[in-house]
């Protein structure tokens, strides 16, 4: 590629290019379509089945025969795990302990778990409503309804009318009209940038064959819909949108203790609802918006695909040219509203990651994938996740606890009001001579995380988002 900024020729190809959708900087570069900058090896990818080893989830009980704080609030990480990160926060914020839930102090925890509340579109357990302790997801369930109020058709209220179903004719627009119709209705929700793709065999790989126990499988339909035993894409869709949502950036920065912290439990409460309110928005223009949930496709190549960003050394995690590694939501939507496809972005963020480990160094359990970029890691293997199929880098998955460290040490999570990481940022997307340097002033300059208490003095954003980039 070459390390100049994308040339125009004509004033077509200016009107035909998606740089502008999301108003990306000038040193982000396009790509040809299915040429992201990690190498994939279209003959060994394979649909997954979306099943992925991790670790179980430990009980209170287990952790009250071992001494150890946490309670109700651990996530995945075992007692010995917790140890290890309470003695991993007290070096890195000297005067911090855990608390008596693994947190941080009484407030901290108390906005991490107030932060909880339907989190993942997930509807409540036992919670209190006219007096009563009332189990709602009990009773929805009995009822014969889904944990969630994300389901694979979208909720499809009364109140969400068709123009079709009173003899109106459905939005007409351009696939363009149409991309930044639902870049403007994702923002109005909460939501930051889009992307899409059109759905090939290649493409359908990345969505996974089984969701919830579920065969998904494409069929010659008019309407999608769903079986007690599968889940049916109509031939039609044929677009997969891409979204994102931020998470606070402060706050990312300032995790510290047993898990993530209200930074990513409020971004999971918000996002469902998003997502939610779009569909119900596509269904509005008289179109079908299809939610595969977090657990039905693989995030990251479809990012890197869309253009939404690139593949890191986090791996999962989606490195944006305007927030780094600070976006919770990089979610799909599989629809039959035409939609302009978005080519894949080069802003070196891949050749960067090469030279830099940051976030592998700052992991406490050492699973994070050091070095060049590789085929295959027989460390992730166990997790079942692909071998042999890009090269690039395979956090061990299995065994991560899903702990509060490496997201907020990205060096591209800056803010654009630095001028000096403007011109890094600009730098390092036309040239990696200068990457291992950089990489070496953002440890000098402690750029990364920052004292969890800190955040309480700051005067922050609304939802910790500075939406004037």
């Amino acid at each position: 590629m070459s390390a100049a900024a994308t040339v125009f020729h004509d004033l077509d190809e200016v009107t035909s290019s998606t740089l502008g959708i999301n108003k990306n900087p000038w040193w982000v570069k396009e790509r040809d379509f299915k040429n992201p900058t990690v190498p994939i090896d279209w003959s060994k990818v394979t649909r997954q089945s979306g099943v992925f080893q991790g670790l179980p989830r430990p009980t209170v009980a287990d952790f009250t025969k071992a001494g150890v704080v946490g309670g109700t609030s651990t996530d995945l990480e075992t007692p010995e795990m917790a140890l290890t990160l309470y003695d991993a926060m007290a070096k890195e914020f000297p005067g911090w302990t855990p608390g008596y839930a693994g947190m941080g102090d009484t407030r901290t925890t108390a906005l991490c778990n107030a932060s909880k509340f339907m989190m993942f579109g997930a509807w409540p357990g036992n919670m209190e409503m006219g007096g009563k302790r009332v189990n709602v997801i009990g009773a929805i369930m009995a009822a014969g309804g889904s944990p969630t109020f994300t389901p694979w058709l979208g909720p499809q209220l009364d109140t969400t009318t068709r123009p079709q179903d009173f003899g109106a004719p459905v939005w007409q627009g351009t696939p363009e009209e149409n991309l930044k119709t639902c870049r403007s209705a994702f923002r109005f929700f909460g939501g930051s940038d889009v992307g899409a793709i059109e759905i090939d065999d290649d493409v359908l790989k990345f969505i996974h064959s089984q969701i919830g126990g579920k065969a998904v499988v494409v069929e010659d339909v008019e309407e999608a819909y769903e079986t007690a035993t599968k889940m049916v894409i109509p031939r039609k869709c044929k677009w997969i949108l891409m979204w994102s949502a931020r998470q606070s950036l402060e706050a990312t920065r300032r995790q510290a203790g047993i898990t993530e912290s209200h930074a990513v439990w409020y971004s999971y409460s918000r996002f469902p609802k998003v997502g939610a309110q779009f569909q119900e928005f596509i269904r509005g223009l008289g179109y079908q918006a299809l939610n595969p949930g977090m657990m039905g496709f693989l995030a990251n190549p479809l990012a890197a695909l869309a253009g939404m960003g690139e593949h890191g050394r986090m791996s999962s995690p989606t490195i944006t040219p305007k927030y780094g590694t600070t976006n919770r939501a990089m979610w799909a939507l599989i629809t039959d509203l035409p939609l302009l496809p978005t080519p894949p972005i080069d802003f070196g963020a891949y050749k960067f990651c090469k030279t830099c480990g940051i976030c592998a160094d700052s992991c406490p359990f050492n699973l994070i994938q050091k070095g060049d970029p590789t085929w295959e890691n027989p460390a992730s293997a166990k997790s079942g996740i692909q071998q042999g199929t890009f090269e690039g880098w395979r956090t061990n998955t299995a065994d991560c606890p899903h702990c509060p460290t490496c997201q907020g040490t990205c060096p591209f999570n800056s803010k654009p009001d630095s001028f000096l990481h403007a011109v890094v940022k600009g730098t390092v997307a036309n040239t990696p001579l200068l990457n291992s340097f950089f990489t070496n002033m953002e440890k000098a300059m402690d750029y990364g995380r920052k004292d969890p208490e800190e955040w309480w003095d700051m005067d922050d954003f609304t939802y910790g988002i500075d939406t004037s980039y």
